[in-house]
């Protein structure tokens, strides 16, 4: 059974990378073939998302335009970002600066890092936006539908940005033929499903990069004593001559050692689960177990995120956010909206901590690291002790609340770069609307002055910051606003976010034909297994010696042996 696609054209990250750099625009998919492979789209996912919906084939499909809540708002009307050609706005870098990064954290006493790090790793496989090259943003200027150049004034402490008076943000790649006579708009490179798109891919086209060859495994390759995602070993010579970059289903995976260490964790999953399966069913081809493993992999990711993880982050907000699933809705349009994935979903980031801790086997602690020694540094887990003295740092160090950014994220990244910036002015490069707009959409009250919002920003030093950068509160960035607010009940953000991320989450569930309690996905018996998995058990099945977990991978805790966290029966997959 095999996925065929002779009968329409491919994209891959490949062809968007080539058109980018010729065009300076990226092409759409535009078609897809359901019935020359009706068994096989019956069965499993295609690659690239097309054909879940059979009424509407490109639903949720990778490379697709996101969709949109709200009308985009661009300073000419169609293309140019908020604020860059009539200055309403204060600058992103002193929006942040003033408002959102600070060098205090508030943690939780209930959560760990580990929670952070899966929400980074989701919103992986949720989306990717294509960005022009910087190389073509090289100046501190702005470049009309390329660059975008956030300059530093006088009063910015920060001497390093100093020197390159702007920080230099790439706009994100529009969508050929878009931003002339219709509003810019953003193409998504992955598909919208929770699917696994980080470990696989969404391309047929990108796979012979991470797939042992027609087998039904992904490639790993041992090195250093660690089971390792490929790279080119000719550049890892030695601890201190190591620059090599791992290569997964997402360009992504080097960006921090967390989510790196996710992406071998799943990898590994598949490979663990596609080998039981072969002993299990030694008459099936090579595509038969690939495609099996595939399918388990992206069921336990989708139960982790609705299970064990949007729980927390909605608190009580989850039961009228996402609510109980109640079976497939072809009606229902899984595609990812522009707003929750340049504004909503990036709340993440005020999740990011100073430094990270890394603990051996006996809890010994090892030399950690922050958080810029932790990013694009692949030697640190190869060289480092592998995975589990990462794991079992982020599983005891409690998560930070989300509501200010740290100054890690701020002021002391590589070069001049400031991610909240970057947050703020990404938003405004998507036309996303105020912060006062989506209070609207949301059904929550509109605040007419500053201390309107006192309701739900409680410290008054954040609305008087606020205040004095905006001149009026529909001035407000969306992703400062709601950032800010506090948390609604026993959740980790506030009302406004939770109103485009909950129902962002419903959709992309109710949406899947293959979300894993769809009945007909999986067996009874194969859905109950389903259900006995968690993060818990992944992390204990393929840390590198992992022997003891929490209990509840996301909660800080005591740490058990892993024979006390339930295994799930893989017979229940024999033929």
């Amino acid at each position: 059974m095999n996925e065929d696609t002779s009968g329409r054209r491919q994209l891959s990250a490949e062809e968007l990378v080539r058109s980018n750099i010729a065009n300076a625009c990226v092409p759409r998919l535009d078609d897809a073939e359901c019935q020359r492979s009706l068994c096989y789209n019956m069965y499993f996912r295609t690659m690239d998302g097309t054909c879940n919906n059979f009424n509407h084939k490109l639903r949720g499909a990778a490379f697709r335009p996101y969709n949109r809540l709200l009308s985009p708002e661009y300073d000419n009307g169609l293309s140019e970002p908020v604020s860059s050609l009539r200055p309403i706005r204060p600058s992103a870098r002193e929006a942040n600066r003033a408002i959102l990064s600070s060098p205090k954290a508030v943690v939780s006493q209930e959560f760990n890092a580990l929670l952070m790090q899966f929400g980074q790793f989701i919103s992986h496989d949720m989306a990717k936006t294509t960005l022009v090259p910087s190389a073509k943003c090289n100046v501190c200027q702005n470049i009309p539908g390329r660059c975008m150049a956030v300059f530093i004034t006088k009063n910015d402490p920060n001497t390093n940005f100093k020197k390159d008076t702007c920080i230099r943000v790439s706009r994100s790649s529009p969508i050929c033929g878009s931003g002339r006579t219709k509003p810019r708009q953003q193409i998504n490179e992955n598909t919208g499903y929770i699917d696994g798109s980080p470990i696989y891919g969404s391309s047929l086209g990108d796979m012979h990069k991470f797939r042992e060859g027609k087998t039904g495994f992904l490639q790993l390759k041992m090195f250093n004593g660690i089971r390792l995602l490929p790279f080119d070993q000719t550049k890892c010579r030695g601890r201190t001559d190591c620059t090599a970059t791992f290569v997964a289903g997402d360009s992504r995976v080097n960006l921090f050692l967390g989510l790196t260490t996710y992406h071998l964790l799943f990898t590994r999953e598949h490979n663990r689960i596609a080998a039981r399966l072969q002993r299990l069913n030694p008459h099936w081809t090579g595509d038969r177990l690939f495609q099996e493993a595939r399918k388990i992999v992206g069921a336990q990711i989708q139960a982790i995120v609705y299970r064990e993880y949007l729980p927390k982050i909605l608190g009580a907000a989850f039961a009228s956010m996402v609510g109980p699933y109640r079976g497939y809705d072809p009606s229902v349009d899984s595609t990812v909206a522009n707003e929750f994935t340049s504004g909503a979903f990036r709340f993440g980031h005020g999740m990011i901590q100073e430094f990270y801790p890394r603990i051996a086997e006996g809890n010994r602690t090892m030399p950690g690291f922050n958080f810029v020694e932790g990013t694009l540094h692949s030697d640190k887990l190869i060289f480092g002790g592998g995975t589990d003295p990462i794991l079992r740092g982020f599983m005891q160090t409690p998560l930070k609340r989300p509501q200010r950014l740290t100054t890690s994220i701020t002021e002391q990244m590589f070069g001049s770069t400031d991610l909240g910036t970057i947050n703020i002015q990404r938003g405004r490069d998507h036309g996303l609307p105020p912060y006062t707009k989506f209070r609207n959409l949301c059904g929550l009250s509109t605040p007419r002055t500053f201390e309107d919002l006192s309701r739900e920003i409680l410290s008054s030093n954040a609305r008087a910051a606020l205040a004095r950068a905006y001149s009026s509160p529909d001035k407000i960035d969306f992703y400062v606003g709601a950032i800010l607010e506090d948390p609604v009940i026993r959740g980790l953000i506030g009302p406004t976010l939770a109103c485009i991320v909950g129902p962002q989450f419903a959709r992309t569930r109710d949406g899947d034909r293959f979300y894993f309690e769809n009945p007909g996905v999986f067996t009874r018996a194969q859905l109950a297994e389903i259900r006995r998995s968690s993060l818990a058990r992944i992390i204990c099945d393929n840390g590198d010696r992992m022997t003891h977990v929490s209990r509840e991978a996301f909660r800080l805790g005591p740490m058990v042996a892993c024979s006390e966290i339930p295994q799930m029966d893989l017979s229940k997959w024999k033929e």
